[in-house]
């Protein structure tokens, strides 16, 4: 019995440090910042940054209409490089001021299968244990920061891709196309976790007042 006993208490004191270090963490407007991003400021720069490289490589290259996606990429490759600067920027002066985070992962002191069933509570793939949940909700602030972060940060490589993408741009069009759709479902697979994890907080936020303060 004393190594169960043993095993229990190593247990304890492992959840008892995730929730120490879950203390505080708070999501404080991800969900703002993310779509503020997609709604506004990237809209708004990829609209400018295109039409600025289409037009500069136009007077560059001279004014001819067989030269189209040449045209394009410049343009885009000045998108994707905006794209990459703006995001670092972004996330650095409003995501991560969005989310109260401390100084430590919550589920770094867990075993992997405990990490595990923890992401699978924030996901919704498993029923929420009430006795861990300060630690459950700690650790999926930190894990929609990061996603938020991701989502920020994944337009500059699809937007290369793009104009190489286009039916008749190059000969392998097709390749790009397919590329550049799996970055599509990459994308989709980020922002549905960050919906999730949304919802996980909202769910549970009247049970754990104190992780809102």
């Amino acid at each position: 019995m004393s190594g169960l006993d043993d095993l229990m208490a190593q247990s304890q004191d492992r959840w008892a440090s995730a929730a120490r270090s879950a203390q505080g963490l708070a999501d404080e407007g991800l969900g703002e910042a993310v779509k503020a991003y997609y709604m506004l400021y990237l809209p708004v720069g990829l609209v400018v940054l295109i039409s600025i490289g289409s037009l500069s490589a136009m007077f560059a290259l001279g004014d001819d209409p067989a030269n189209w996606a040449s045209y394009l990429t410049f343009g885009f490759v000045l998108a994707a490089l905006g794209a990459m600067i703006g995001g670092l920027i972004y996330n650095a002066r409003r995501v991560r001021p969005a989310a109260e985070l401390g100084s430590m992962d919550v589920m770094l002191s867990l075993q992997e299968h405990e990490q595990k069933h923890v992401r699978r509570q924030i996901l919704g793939k498993a029923a929420v244990e009430p006795e861990h949940l300060g630690v459950t909700r700690g650790a999926a602030v930190q894990l929609r920061k990061n996603l938020a972060t991701q989502l920020v940060m994944a337009p500059p490589l699809p937007l290369v891709f793009i104009p190489q993408a286009v039916p008749g741009s190059s000969e392998i069009w097709w390749l790009m196309a397919m590329v550049l759709g799996a970055q599509a479902v990459a994308a989709i697979l980020l922002a549905r976790e960050f919906r999730q994890t949304g919802r996980f907080l909202s769910h549970t936020a009247g049970q754990m007042p104190a992780m809102d303060a």
